[in-house]
């Protein structure tokens, strides 16, 4: 049995190190836990590199070996596939893609403790404090009112031309971008995959995201990886642990 988690994980332990956005899980042995409740062995891994492993297996990189997954979602996942291995790094904590630093002096907080992670620029949560932090800049916009708007909400307004949804898009881009560049410049992968529930919006930030990296990446690795949205949608996680299971 394979269980995945949104958070730092001790695969070795099957500890939950740290989930930002759960808690109420750091620090517990979630392993031992399923394993004496079910009575069936357990493994632990995080979910976007159970995703990533999901999408190099059954989905946008089948035939590839080494490749960058990145979920965006409530927040920004992330999983690393370097030559057909999941890389973990000295400790569990690799691929913490979404708390890479692309604003050191824009002063938005983020969960992880730090200040401007990509996190908070590129993921639904962003895309819904970025809209209301516009709001002013544009009183023609649909988006206006509202306390209750999603980043669904504000996808659909991008769709129908409102100006203050396409500034969001844009400046969302910008950063992904600029994460891009930096994960091109230091993995040099074959392959970017892109996947969580902000991608359907990807006609709105894509042409913003490629701009920057070829800005901002080196023109050879630039040039030759391939950034496309993923293809497993929400079971990405559920195929790549179900893979991690088969290959224990």
């Amino acid at each position: 049995m394979s269980v995945v988690v949104p958070g730092t994980v001790n695969v070795e332990e099957g500890t939950v190190v740290k989930a930002p956005n759960v808690p109420c899980l750091d620090g517990f042995r979630l392993t031992e836990a399923l394993t004496r409740a079910l009575n069936r062995p357990a493994i632990l891994e995080n979910d976007a590199n159970a995703a990533a492993v999901g999408e190099m297996w059954q989905g946008a990189g089948r035939g590839h070996h080494s490749i960058v997954c990145v979920t965006l979602g409530t927040g920004l996942g992330g999983g690393i596939v370097l030559d057909g291995k999941l890389w973990r790094g000295a400790d569990g904590s690799a691929a913490e893609i979404g708390h890479m630093c692309v604003d050191p002096f824009g002063g938005v907080a983020c969960g992880c403790g730090s200040r401007g992670c990509l996190e908070v620029y590129a993921s639904a949560t962003a895309i819904v404090r970025m809209t209301r932090e516009a709001r002013p800049r544009h009183p023609e916009s649909v988006l206006r009112t509202g306390e209750s708007m999603t980043s669904e909400d504000v996808y659909r307004a991008g769709l129908k031309g409102d100006e203050l949804a396409l500034e969001v898009f844009r400046r969302m881009g910008v950063y992904l971008g600029i994460g891009l560049a930096n994960l091109i410049n230091i993995l040099n992968p074959e392959m970017i995959v892109i996947g969580g529930g902000v991608v359907n919006a990807w006609e709105l930030f894509e042409k913003h995201m490629h701009q920057q990296v070829a800005e901002r990446a080196f023109p050879l690795p630039a040039a030759n990886v391939k950034i496309v949205p993923a293809q497993c949608g929400d079971d990405a996680g559920l195929i790549g642990a179900a893979w991690l299971a088969i290959n224990r």
